[in-house]
């Protein structure tokens, strides 16, 4: 599931007139836990694997000693149902990567919605890349920095891919907020947050940083 996160970009979520609250009225609290905790539980399954892991054999070992990867406890506050605007003529963008590697990407739309009172936008990215393996067909990439970044989370940003909304709401739910590959090791290209993604508040949702970044 983790291979070609970093290949992928998909997502930015623009944050700033005002949403709808970040309740779950449509979708139950033991529904979100039970989707967040999956979702989790998979990413720390991949990184285990001896055969899907990106992690050297000591890294793997070590993460194998503390039980997996790190999360912030799964809160509903960070489940957003956000207002969606799809532009109608998406822009193509390079974004610089951790290498020397610029990754294009189309600006699929805008994100409007509200944490904690702060209004918020993120743009929302769809790959140009054709050959994105079939997993990741239709997905939307969302990078993002916040508050957290470079202390409680890696500094160069998480990531989220997202199913391509079918009407004017899309569902953001930053439980599932994942590091890029180079936060744990060497030789990747990772797409870096562009300047408009990243947000003024801490959202404590989603991976932690650990002592393998």
């Amino acid at each position: 599931m983790l291979r070609t996160t970093c290949l992928l970009s998909v997502l930015i979520v623009l944050l700033s007139c005002a949403s709808r609250p970040h309740s779950t009225a449509r979708f139950s609290d033991e529904n979100f836990t039970k989707a967040a905790a999956a979702f989790q539980a998979e990413l720390n399954a991949t990184y285990l694997d001896p055969e899907r892991t990106i992690l050297d054999s000591t890294k793997l070992a070590r993460l194998q000693e503390l039980g997996g990867l790190p999360f912030f406890p799964l809160d509903s506050t960070y489940r957003v149902v956000a207002d969606f605007t799809p532009y109608t003529d998406p822009e193509i963008v390079q974004m610089p990567t951790s290498s020397q590697r610029v990754a294009e990407f189309r600006v699929y739309g805008r994100a409007s919605f509200t944490i904690e009172g702060e209004k918020l936008t993120l743009d929302v990215f769809e790959t140009t890349n054709p050959n994105v393996p079939e997993e990741y067909a239709g997905l939307l990439f969302l990078p993002f920095q916040d508050a957290t970044s470079g202390s409680e989370t890696y500094g160069g940003g998480r990531y989220l891919d997202l199913p391509k909304p079918e009407g004017d709401e899309l569902v953001i739910d930053f439980n599932k907020a994942y590091h890029p590959y180079c936060a744990y090791s060497d030789g990747f290209s990772c797409p870096v947050p562009p300047a408009r993604n990243r947000l003024p508040v801490a959202v404590r949702a989603g991976v932690r940083s650990s002592e393998l970044d």
